[in-house]
């Protein structure tokens, strides 16, 4: 009898686990519809010649969890959206794509064979220095040179303070300790 009990509380337990997963809202880097504006890095790039603004490139897989989570949660907070099509050219980078990249006269590409159960492109490899974790998010400043990563899944107000960091130019001549004793969040 308590074996038969153990057993049953064993599957539901993992029914509730796996359901969990299966109900973060599913994201596609091609959906437009969303609250934020995402370009690709050529059209942030071209884009910041006319209008300079920092980049803020979300590295991310179509398998990973936390990077749904993020997307969902975190860059779908109405504050975050926000704020990240105002002062970002927002960049949603798939670290497994077959497109190809180009920057600074260089093309970047995925050269893991066809088949390969996790190909990664090189640009994901040159932007995260190889530290690929995922999501990790790279901020580029105005020069398109990278300013800060930070990897791992940050709640919408867990990042709040660091964008705004970086967004409103404070990371220029403030460290993030002295910022953060004065920061007011909107996110709730």
């Amino acid at each position: 009898m308590i074996r038969k009990t153990l057993f049953v509380i064993g599957i539901l337990t993992v029914f509730i686990t796996v359901q969990s997963f299966t109900s973060i809202p599913k994201f596609s880097s091609d959906e437009t519809d969303g609250p934020v504006h995402w370009y690709t890095f050529g059209q942030a790039v071209e884009l910041q010649k006319k209008n300079s603004k920092m980049i803020m490139v979300d590295v991310y897989t179509s398998w990973c969890g936390p990077c749904k989570m993020m997307s969902a949660y975190t860059f779908g907070h109405p504050v975050i959206a926000k704020y990240l099509n105002e002062h970002f050219y927002p960049v949603k980078f798939n670290a497994e794509t077959r497109d190809s990249v180009i920057f600074n006269g260089n093309m970047f590409v995925n050269h893991s064979p066809e088949g390969t159960p996790r190909p990664v492109h090189d640009f994901a490899i040159s932007i995260l220095d190889s530290k690929l974790m995922y999501p990790s998010i790279v901020f580029l400043n105005e020069e398109i040179i990278r300013v800060q990563t930070m990897q791992g899944y940050y709640k919408a107000d867990q990042f709040e303070p660091v964008l705004k960091f970086f967004g409103s130019g404070k990371y220029k001549d403030t460290k993030f300790e002295d910022f953060q004793k004065t920061f007011v969040p909107e996110v709730k």
